[in-house]
């Protein structure tokens, strides 16, 4: 019987605990930090929130992204989330869920335990006016 790879094993785990780790949306608010994105050719600017690239295992890490037009005015958007480690997807928030949205969308994510210790990236893929966007975050899940 051939072995697998501890990476293989890892990306596994990832994927089976990322189906179910988070909850629904919210009416929490945060932006202590944010990453945009908003290459010349699309017709709408979005932009993540989150406190922290820092969250606590089993600790409530509120999320918002914001999706306006070009003037600033709230538009309708689809929003899906990815877990990514080394560029690879290792599980979906929400279980791959894809929320439909005017404006701004609260998220409550609950890191699991099996997350810490690994060098993670939220990706947040955002499609508005017939076009998408990919919102990258860097997490490092930590124990407190």
């Amino acid at each position: 019987m051939q072995r697998k790879s501890p990476q293989v094993v890892v990306l596994a785990v990832l994927v089976l605990v990322f189906t179910a780790a988070c909850g629904g949306s919210s009416g929490t608010k945060s932006a202590a930090t944010k990453s945009t994105s908003t290459p010349s050719v699309l017709p709408f600017k979005a932009t993540f929130f989150a406190p922290t690239h820092h969250p606590v295992v089993k600790k409530n890490w509120p999320i918002t992204v914001t999706v306006t037009n070009l003037s600033g005015k709230s538009i309708a958007a689809t929003l899906r989330m990815n877990v990514l480690l080394g560029g690879a997807r290792v599980g979906r928030i929400d279980n791959g869920k894809i929320y439909h949205f005017v404006g701004r969308y609260h998220e409550i994510i609950t890191w699991p335990q099996k997350s810490v210790g690994y060098p993670l990236t939220l990706q947040a893929v955002v499609k508005a006016k017939g076009k998408t966007n990919k919102l990258l975050w860097a997490v490092s899940v930590m124990n407190k």
